[in-house]
């Protein structure tokens, strides 16, 4: 069970109470469509969680049986949260003030980011004719349902709920034409080697960079000036490069650079392979950073692509005359990543994500057979050598590959089952009144209790 709060102006726009298509225009109705206990449930709520599942699935609308189908669903979901909530209150669960608290105020600072800051935040909040004490507590009652839900379903509902290795076992067999088959992969090693940079090119990029550089010295927004200007993929998220670890960038230039950097700084233009970059770390997190940076490419010219290509085609001929490939991947490859491996590429290459993306790379690799070497393979970065190691075939997962899987879908089905019983139960302990208004065009639908 969850408590769902929805952020910005979609979640305070959702909280004022809807308008019935009966009523005088600007007249705002809301009314209560079931009662657990002394509390009720406002069709407000349903139209709340309605308008957010078409949100989150990016429709306007649904046909006339599936909408009400799911505001059926919706309601009977609001009601066994009710439950839930009334028999956590009374078994004496307690809630530690602290976590509704801290959990809150991010729910409100996720929802001023959103809205694009606190005045525009502020100005949805007087659309929606709430104050923002009046958002708080109920965010902050919505949150506490939730705490108490979660706990009792952990201690009563959930606690044995087990899975054996005979039941996950038994599924595998019954069900095992229905799991889907794994994937066809290969393993490949590979040999990466990249032309050198033109003089004349690095220092055009160089002069690019310390201008940009002078921009972000100024004052101007780094993840600005990346979008404006940093010639990488990442610029149109404002040169982002998310989490990582500094170990998987492959570029020792680069994680060296990074390394020294403190939260907050940019770094001078550092060069790489690929040309000339300005880092700033914004965050560490464990043995994580989060990094933003802008590249200006410093580009070979035709003569060196032309002596990166026949240095490749050179290693080729040693590896087909009988050097090692891991050997020559040593010697030769520009990939840190790879080259103190044997060339060995570690993830196994699903063929599948090839197709429509690099559809002559995948053609290479079929044509290549376990242990040969591929042609030089041209790429925009650089060449390519690659050894095929191994060809796995499109299969029937394993009962072991697809184990915990199992277990985990096996576990959700009884959690499912387990809730389900439970809830009848309340219905059976506390009162539940579901109204039905047919005559104000609903199409709601439930039981009394």
């Amino acid at each position: 069970m969850r408590t769902r709060i929805l952020t910005a102006a979609a979640a305070i726009a959702l909280l004022v109470p809807i308008a019935g298509a009966a009523q005088p225009k600007g007249e705002i109705i809301d009314r209560v469509i079931a009662v657990v206990e002394d509390r009720a449930i406002l069709l407000s709520e349903v139209e709340m969680e309605y308008r957010q599942h078409l949100m989150q699935n990016k429709v306007t609308s649904l046909p006339s049986d599936q909408e009400a189908q799911l505001r059926t669903q919706i309601l009977e979901q609001l009601v066994a949260d009710q439950l839930l909530a009334v028999h956590a209150d009374k078994s004496g669960i307690e809630v530690p003030g602290g976590a509704i608290e801290e959990e809150l105020e991010k729910a409100l600072e996720e929802s001023r980011r959103a809205a694009g800051g606190d005045e525009l935040f502020e100005r949805e909040l007087e659309k929606a004719g709430l104050t923002l004490q009046q958002l708080r507590t109920q965010w902050k009652e919505k949150i506490r349902a939730r705490y108490l839900v979660d706990r009792l379903l952990r201690s009563e509902v959930f606690r044995d709920v087990t899975v054996t290795d005979t039941e996950a076992r038994q599924y595998y067999r019954e069900h095992q034409s229905e799991l889907g088959k794994k994937p066809a992969t290969m393993k490949l090693a590979q040999i990466v080697v990249m032309p050198g940079v033109a003089d004349a090119a690095s220092n055009a990029s160089l002069e690019r960079i310390r201008a940009v550089e002078a921009e972000i010295r100024a004052g101007k927004d780094f993840a600005e000036v990346a979008e404006e200007f940093s010639e990488d993929p990442s610029a149109k998220y404002g040169g982002s490069l998310g989490y990582m670890k500094l170990g998987d960038l492959g570029s020792p230039p680069f994680e060296t650079a990074a390394r020294k950097l403190i939260v907050g700084e940019v770094s001078p233009p550092v060069l790489t392979r690929f040309g000339w970059h300005l880092i700033k770390l914004e965050d560490v997190s464990g043995d994580q950073v989060k990094l933003r940076h802008i590249l200006i490419k410093a580009e070979s010219d035709d003569e060196q692509v032309e002596e990166a290509a026949g240095k490749a085609e050179g290693i080729r001929r040693e590896i087909l005359d009988g050097l090692d490939f891991g050997e020559a991947a040593a010697k030769y490859s520009a990939d840190e990543k790879t080259k103190d491996r044997g060339g060995v590429i570690e993830d196994e290459i699903v063929l599948e994500t090839l197709v429509g993306k690099a559809d002559y790379l995948l053609e290479i690799l079929r044509e290549t057979d376990v242990g040969g070497i591929s042609p030089v393979v041209k790429e925009d970065a650089g060449f390519r050598i690659i050894m095929v190691l191994e060809k796995n075939p499109s299969r029937p997962y394993t009962y072991q590959e697809i184990k915990l899987e199992l277990e985990n879908f096996l576990a959700q089905q009884k959690r499912m089952e387990k809730f389900q019983e439970y809830v009848h139960e309340l219905k059976g302990i506390y009162y539940v009144d579901i109204k039905l208004d047919r005559e104000a065009g609903d199409d709601d639908a439930g039981t009394g209790g």
